[in-house]
């Protein structure tokens, strides 16, 4: 009798799974048909369109809703803070990847599961950074309480910043110069379960209304901005971190003050020196930046020096980690869980500007440098990249395309005729960009650009984390793996022109970025093509005969 029920609950329960399938699938196809539909458009350059006013800074947002945004499912912010603030705790329903475009300050994220590995909670006195830290301390109920938290992360410009999905973040400007910031989101990530919509976070702060201008302030009606904790019951929340009532009202009252505050005096637990080694400084400026930023040699030689006291072995003793085989009492010793090691101690941020890292380099062209999951493995698991250009005046971006992304293209410095082809062969964009100027390339439309007088400089984000492209022209152009009578014949020209297409630029083993062709160096090439076609010609005659 038990039978019969069993085999109906296990019917339904298939039933509901094939169901649930079927949705997913219905769903996918339905996102991929609006997306299809959705990238019939034109590129072009595009400015912010809504900002949000705060005491510390503004944030400014790119309209979703534009096609050529909506298409490739990303969205921009750009976030300028300004000296002694803060950006207050965030997270995003999307990962992000943030550049810094000018300035440098301090920044946390929090991973989840991840322990406070900054404490203050070390005896040892004997260096100068602790009595200047013993702020830290304070005295509650006759207990010494001392902070911990996870890793503070000092960025500078040129810094390339992955944030996970979900991850709460913060930002402080502890210099005297503004901090300006370009993030772009990717919506489509599988991370992002939601609508095909920037979905920000806050753990604090507010703004009334009138702090955001453009379309968003007509959408939301006369509702203020909040942030999460204000609208959870006091009394259950002061329960959940065993505070008083009173505590907690004061931190979900609504002040105005916006999500980026003035912080004048924030001080927090940092490396000794401010200075942290995988840092890369461009050549030649190394002991001067670190001079100008007051790094004490002696001082950071010393910490260097206790540190490795008693061995490399003693060190991780220390620690609390033990180095070696995996058995299940060195599990059991250990602090590590695993997660720590994998995720926890993971690189978040990559220098973009190391000239000694350039990916290609052209001696009169410019250089690129490449970002993705090889250097910052955190990336594989966002599923993005980033890529920065600097090309040299009048030099040209090889005619290319996208193999696996979009590339979404922010303008940092100068300015560039960038033009860009579709499927049909159409012109979808042809335009001079400039400085603070974004557009998007979908995947597989061909660009090429030429950078001004004065140069170019460009940060491209992709939305895979090992991007791959293709070029029409240089030494690894598609060209050059045809032979000469499919390019004849393809294009209705003589082979001595099938040849040049082919050769010029190979001959100078230039790749994506292409130096300028002068007057006299074209004089040159001209001169060796010649040649070349002369001897060329005496060979086909000698062998006709």
């Amino acid at each position: 009798m038990a039978t019969k029920p069993m085999l109906v609950a296990i019917f339904v329960s298939l039933l509901l799974s094939f169901a649930t399938c079927q949705e997913l699938r219905s769903r996918s196809e339905r996102r991929r048909s609006i997306r299809a539909e959705e990238c019939r458009f034109s590129s072009r350059r595009s400015q912010p369109t809504e900002r949000l006013l705060s005491e510390g800074g503004v944030m400014e947002f790119w309209d979703e809703l534009e096609e050529q945004f909506r298409c490739a499912g990303v969205a921009a912010v750009r976030t300028v803070i300004q000296p002694r603030s803060l950006l207050l705790p965030n997270y995003q329903s999307s990962p992000g990847l943030v550049y810094i475009v000018q300035g440098e300050g301090l920044m946390g994220i929090s991973f989840p599961g991840c322990p406070e590995t900054y404490s203050a909670m070390s005896p040892r006195r004997e260096s100068e950074w602790w009595r200047r830290e013993e702020h830290l301390e304070r005295e509650v109920e006759g207990h010494i309480v001392r902070d911990m938290h996870q890793k503070v992360h000092r960025f500078r410009q040129g810094d390339l910043i992955a944030i996970p999905a979900g991850a709460a973040h913060w930002c402080y400007n502890d210099r005297d110069q503004e901090v300006i910031s370009i993030c772009v989101h990717d919506l489509n990530n599988q991370a992002n379960q939601l609508d095909q919509s920037l979905r920000t976070f806050f753990l604090a702060g507010g703004a009334p209304l009138t702090a955001l201008t453009g379309q968003t302030r007509r959408m939301m009606g006369q509702e203020n901005l909040r942030n999460i904790m204000s609208a959870f019951d006091p009394e259950l929340m002061a329960e959940a971190f065993g505070v008083s009532t009173e505590t907690m009202q004061k931190m979900q009252v609504q002040d105005g003050r916006g999500f980026i505050v003035r912080a004048e005096t924030m001080r927090m637990l940092r490396p000794e020196g401010e200075e942290e080694e995988e840092y890369e400084i461009i050549e030649g400026e190394e002991e001067i930046y670190r001079r100008r930023r007051g790094y004490d040699y002696e001082g950071a030689e010393a910490y260097r020096r206790r540190r490795m006291e008693g061995g490399e072995e003693a060190y991780w003793r220390r620690r609390g980690i033990r180095r070696g085989g995996c058995n299940d009492n060195a599990l059991e010793e250990t602090a590590s869980n695993g997660l720590e090691e994998a995720i926890c101690a993971m690189k978040v941020r990559h220098n973009m500007n190391t000239r000694r890292e350039a990916d290609v380099y052209t001696r009169h062209g410019g250089r690129l440098n490449i970002v993705n999951e090889n250097k910052l493995p955190l990336l594989r698991f966002l599923g993005m990249s980033a890529e920065k250009g600097h090309l040299f005046p009048n030099a040209i971006y090889a005619p290319h395309w996208e193999m696996n992304s979009h590339s979404i293209v922010y303008c940092t410095r100068g300015e560039a005729r960038v033009q860009v082809v579709g499927s049909r062969g159409q012109l979808v964009m042809d335009e001079m960009v400039r400085e603070g100027d974004m557009f998007i390339i979908p995947q597989y439309f061909a660009s090429a650009g030429r950078a001004g007088r004065d140069g170019f400089e460009f940060v491209s984000f992709k939305t895979t984390s090992l991007p791959m492209k293709s070029s029409l022209a240089g030494y690894t152009s598609v060209l050059r793996s045809f032979p000469l009578e499919v390019v004849m014949n393809s294009y209705l020209i003589s082979r001595t022109e099938a040849h040049e297409m082919k050769q010029v630029r190979a001959q100078q083993q230039q790749t994506y970025l292409l130096s300028p062709m002068n007057n006299h160096y074209q004089y040159f090439v001209n001169h060796l093509l010649s040649e070349k076609n002369t001897m060329i010609a005496l060979l086909d005659q000698d062998h006709s005969e």
